[in-house]
């Protein structure tokens, strides 16, 4: 073979080999992406808790349309904060229709942490740095390790989620509720299927004496952290003009979880601010015990939550008065 064809059949191959390199690093590259847009394991330095699981175990999915009724309103626990002007009528909120269908292959759930970094207080063997006090970028003991619990249940009951670990509170925590505007507004783009997006939190509230407070509640002798549903509002305001439809899934939280286990929860709040909750007809906030609570009784809360969302993934249909 002469220099000619040689130089040739050479240039041949590299274009070739070109083409397959670009090939596979496009998918290389959309692996990447999907890892990134599917972020359900904890990253990289993060510490598995050696805690003992939770013994509940959430029901399967309820038949679509589970029902309410006029008594159920005995359930709900609702009160407001500073500045929220708004005395919506419970009742009628819980008994308002709800079109959720969580069924399906298309992600239907997006969980995400806007204080990301919030902790529970350590308890004998737990081992990891903290950023301050009750908060830590350990994905094993924050609440995106809460996250993780409450995603893996709902997705064993088929229910499709897309968990968002980053830690949207560090290093600047007035930027958070910034940062996962951000986040929401990518997931909802890219996943336009989400049709519930939850907020988790722990709360942080002191005794009289300065201690912190650890709300709990006994089920079958294991001690449960209570959870607190948290719903804003355009009254700081900002443009949210559909709140009601919040409210009105987060009361149906309520009850559904006061059906399970009576006292599970703390009196659901209304907000003036918004809390991006303008997002989607399905946003809340979850507060999953406080500072003074335990990753394990925080843990242990979160099948209850599970089986709430459980039941409501087909919605509900008319309601009844009686």
């Amino acid at each position: 073979m002469n220099r000619k064809k040689r130089s040739t059949v050479f240039g041949a191959a590299l274009i070739i080999f070109g083409i397959l390199g670009g090939l596979c690093l496009g998918i290389l590259l959309e692996d990447s992406q999907m890892q990134q847009s599917w972020p359900r394991l904890p990253g990289n330095g993060a510490t598995k808790p050696n805690q003992t699981l939770p013994t509940h175990v959430p029901a399967g999915p309820a038949e679509a349309g589970i029902t309410f009724s006029a008594s159920d309103t005995k359930k709900i626990s609702l009160r407001y904060g500073d500045g929220c002007t708004y005395r919506p009528d419970a009742e009628e909120l819980l008994m308002r229709p709800l079109a959720w269908d969580l069924t399906g292959e298309e992600p239907k759930v997006l969980i995400l942490h806007t204080h990301g970094s919030e902790s529970y207080t350590r308890q004998p063997g737990d081992k990891y740095k903290e950023t301050t006090q009750f908060r830590t970028l350990d994905t094993g003991y924050n609440m995106v390790a809460v996250g993780e619990k409450l995603a893996s249940l709902l997705e064993e009951a088929g229910i499709s989620v897309v968990q968002d670990c980053q830690i949207h509170d560090y290093p600047s925590y007035n930027s958070a509720y910034t940062n996962s505007r951000q986040s929401v507004q990518d997931y909802l783009k890219r996943y336009p299927s989400i049709q519930v997006v939850l907020d988790l939190h722990r709360d942080a509230v002191l005794n009289a004496d300065g201690s912190q407070y650890a709300p709990t509640v006994t089920v079958k002798g294991e001690t449960v952290a209570q959870l607190m549903l948290v719903v804003g509002t355009d009254a700081s305001g900002m443009l949210h003009p559909r709140w009601e439809e919040n409210l009105a899934a987060a009361l149906k939280m309520q009850v559904l979880l006061e059906r399970q286990v009576p006292g599970i929860t703390r009196p659901t709040i209304l907000r003036a601010q918004r809390f991006n909750h303008d997002l989607s007809d399905g946003a809340m906030i979850v507060e999953i015990g406080t500072a003074g609570n335990s990753l394990q009784q925080a843990m242990a809360a979160v099948p209850y939550l599970a089986e709430a969302l459980i039941a409501l993934c087909g919605g509900t249909t008319a309601n009844s008065t009686s």
